[in-house]
């Protein structure tokens, strides 16, 4: 499959991408950039995956091997039928952190295990590609999960998907007792006891998805090591209603930011607060390098609060796919700098994530800030969100301008971050003092 034919280099005009990235914004092909680059370099970690089985034959039985083939020449299939179909599955955010867990698991059980979700990867793929097969999927604890898709809970510990037509159906022991999926173009919705639908965010194509056992990190989110959260705990919370207000706020007040975030934007992952916090509790937002398109994020508290998480996270889920394909510093974990928006110290590549991220929060705000006719009191807010982000961009900046691990492009990335922060200050009539840090944890 397209795995095996990956190449490193960046495509595209990178200069005059790089100065329209520079400046936080970007134009549609920027955006097809970056998405490319993002499934070039899942299409080598798949790559890699398949490279150790065939390096290391010993790295679990046979019989598991045997099935990853199966799989492997599935996905093969679906992508021949329909490359889009394969490419949307594989670049789903969930599928980037089991390859990530799959490729740092040991030889033996764990790998085994991981392997063994890569059926339902291809599955997804498969469906959403029109392929008709027959494929028999583990269901770990009774669940089996399809990658942006869904989840079937049938209690069973392995189903067979049987998908001919427009329709699959999922069976077990024989008996086709399981949920009906109906693969309509581009997507396959189910129905039937036990099958649970990722829910659609409005008017984007992105899903709140509390469902995939692989949509967060193991280790849990932030320094508190928030978990997802479950449907139980997202249930009671206005996740569609504040998504749609954030929403709305980002296209009255910059069309251009808001189309980039939802074209970007896969999935919102909604984590857990610690119960002793209740709904007061601390408010984290972040950005996984193995998962870029993925937010995690406690509910904001409203709808200002969402764009701002919106329009930061993005911001590192771009500057973790230009630095894979146009390295922009050689910086090591050594040396580590302060910055006003976190407590403790962080190592260049997070000041220059942070900064970056800031630099375009100063921008949407400035813009909100504009906006004809105002709400009330939204102006005012709009220019004190704005005039923090910028002092907090000017203390940074400097740090980055004077560093010698920045390469070339590097050096000319922060130069038009610079050279924006100008012109955005000259907007701002009072800047203000930061009065507090911000809660955003740089990406991982």
């Amino acid at each position: 499959m397209a795995a095996e034919r990956a190449g490193a280099g960046p495509p595209g005009p990178w200069p005059a991408a790089l100065a329209r990235l520079a400046r936080t914004r970007s134009a549609p092909e920027d955006v097809a950039l970056l998405l490319d680059g993002a499934h070039s370099r899942r299409l080598v970690l798949l790559k890699s995956l398949l490279t150790r089985l065939e390096q290391r034959p010993g790295a679990v039985p046979g019989a598991d091997r045997e099935r990853f083939e199966a799989h492997w020449r599935l996905l093969e299939r679906a992508e021949a039928r329909h490359p889009r179909a394969v490419r949307d599955t594989l670049g789903y955010p969930s599928v980037g952190t089991w390859l990530t867990r799959a490729l740092t698991a040991p030889d033996g059980d764990a790998l085994a295990r991981c392997l063994a979700h890569f059926g339902s990867v291809a599955a997804a793929a498969a469906l959403r590609a029109g392929e008709r097969f027959t494929l028999e999927l583990a269901a770990p604890g009774g669940r089996l999960a399809l990658p942006g898709t869904g989840l079937a809970e049938t209690g069973a510990p392995a189903l067979r998907l049987t998908a001919d037509g427009r329709t699959a159906r999922l069976s077990a022991g024989g008996h086709r007792t399981g949920p009906v999926l109906l693969r309509l173009p581009g997507r396959t919705t189910g129905t039937g006891t036990g099958w649970r639908g990722l829910r659609r965010l409005p008017g984007s194509a992105a899903c709140l998805d509390d469902l995939d056992p692989y949509r967060a990190p193991a280790q849990g989110v932030g320094s508190a090591a928030l978990p997802a959260a479950t449907p139980s705990q997202t249930g009671a919370e206005p996740w569609g209603q504040r998504w749609r207000a954030a929403l709305a706020l980002l296209r009255a007040a910059d069309r251009a930011r808001a189309a980039e975030v939802t074209a970007l934007l896969r999935c919102v992952v909604p984590l857990a607060r610690p119960a002793p916090h209740g709904p007061a509790g601390p408010k984290v937002s972040a950005t996984f390098r193995a998962a870029p398109g993925a937010v995690f994020a406690t509910l904001p508290d409203s709808a200002a609060d969402f764009a701002d998480v919106l329009v930061h996270e993005t911001q590192h889920s771009k500057l973790s796919v230009l630095h894979d394909l146009v390295p922009l510093h050689e910086a090591g974990p050594g040396e580590v700098y302060r910055v006003a928006w976190r407590p403790d110290p962080r190592p260049l590549a997070g000041v220059l994530q942070g900064t970056y991220a800031h630099l375009a929060l100063a921008d949407f705000w400035a813009r909100a800030a504009l906006r004809r006719p105002p709400a009330p009191g939204a102006r005012r807010g709009a220019r004190t969100r704005r005039d923090s982000y910028l002092r907090q961009v000017a203390e940074a900046l400097p740090i980055l301008l004077e560093s010698a691990e920045l390469t070339k492009a590097g050096r000319e990335f922060v130069v038009g971050m610079d050279r924006h922060l100008t012109s955005l200050a000259r907007s701002a009539d009072r800047p203000t003092r930061i009065s507090v840090m911000s809660p955003r944890g740089d990406v991982r």
